[in-house]
């Protein structure tokens, strides 16, 4: 479908609505949907989702969003221990090498 033209004769662009009523469904739009001055021009390409859909998905995405800043905390924490353990190991290294130098 891309390449055709709306109403005002820009290209058509297809679009995804995260909406909680159509989550995930495809449209195409004018390019400036949304914007001041578009024309209107719009057409759904997926079917409506049936009722539990529209309940289940954004619960999905959310969980998704939740489980995502969860991974992005552990793997900062992770940098950070692993950062403690060769800090360690340096400081390690350095009362081992004065002992013996120094003894």
């Amino acid at each position: 479908m891309e390449g055709q033209f709306c109403y005002c004769g820009k290209v058509e662009k297809t679009t995804t609505s995260w909406t909680d009523s159509n989550p995930g469904r495809r449209f195409i739009c004018c390019e400036s949907y949304g914007k001041a001055g578009a024309c209107g021009y719009f057409m759904w390409i997926d079917p409506p989702m049936c009722a539990r859909s529209k309940v289940v998905i954004p619960g999905l995405i959310r969980s998704n969003g939740r489980l995502e800043a969860q991974l992005k905390r552990q793997n900062k924490m992770k940098q950070l221990l692993g950062l403690a353990l060769i800090t360690s190991w340096v400081l390690w290294f350095c009362v081992l090498a004065w002992v013996l130098l120094y003894k």
